[in-house]
């Protein structure tokens, strides 16, 4: 079992990732913004992070840049979630420090794949 913390502004996003890792015996914190997320990566053990690339304020592009610059926190797994299949896009969340990304709409099968090969890498 694993911490996994989710990290977006939209709560039906947020409800349905925690949903799908907790199908696996993962255990979800749920922040709705990079603030959150790292008030959350202060006072628990994450394993892995599932983060939105589009939210106002803090992007979640900027959000793993901050965790890669942590020491504490700068091999942690993190998964970028996007709606874009834009290469761009991709290359940018790649550039950031992310380890995958994974595609909007959600499959929930692709989100299982996507957790599990991230957390055999820890």
């Amino acid at each position: 079992m694993a911490d996994i913390l989710i990290v977006d502004d939209e709560e039906c996003i947020r409800d349905l990732l925690k949903e799908v890792v907790t199908v696996d015996g993962h255990k979800s914190h749920l922040a709705a913004s990079g603030t959150e997320a790292f008030d959350i990566l202060r006072k628990k053990s994450i394993d892995l992070v599932l983060v939105d690339r589009n939210m106002p304020g803090m992007s979640g592009i900027e959000v793993v840049q901050l965790i890669r610059r942590n020491p504490k926190t700068a091999k942690m797994k993190v998964l970028m979630c996007t709606a874009a299949s834009v290469t761009k896009e991709v290359e940018e969340a790649f550039a950031a420090g992310a380890d995958d990304y994974i595609l909007k709409p959600l499959n929930f099968s692709a989100v299982l794949g996507k957790v599990a090969k991230a957390l055999a890498c820890r």
